[in-house]
């Protein structure tokens, strides 16, 4: 047997487990709320975040849809720039007034518009 098959895949555990926890913090999720998501306990979601616990197809899919991130991005560090700019402006507006969103709304379309762009 080749143990460095084993060391490839505790390293590939341990970077997916690195980037989901990465990814909730930096949309700002509780483990509370994302098991919540996912259905599982807050325990199970602490364990993935480890690395002790493997993350089922089904739950890397909605994790990804929640952090707004590619699979691809958890498995292989990926990075697509546009997530990266949607995940950080539904951050930075995450408990805007209706009024301060709609304003936003309005110099995003101007900006779009504007000449030069």
């Amino acid at each position: 047997m080749n143990t460095n098959s084993y060391v490839d895949n505790d390293e590939q555990r341990r970077l997916l487990a690195q980037r989901l926890k990465e990814s909730r913090e930096y949309c700002g999720l509780s483990q509370e709320e994302v098991a919540g998501v996912l259905g599982v306990t807050r325990p199970a979601i602490s364990n993935i975040e480890s690395g002790s616990r493997k993350v089922e197809a089904i739950e890397l899919d909605k994790l990804s849809t929640l952090y707004g991130r590619t699979i691809q991005y958890f498995l292989n560090g990926e990075v697509e720039f546009e997530d990266d700019r949607v995940a950080f402006l539904a951050r930075a507006t995450q408990g805007m007034a209706e009024n301060d969103l709609k304003e936003l709304e309005r110099f995003a379309r101007f900006l779009r518009n504007s000449p030069g762009k």
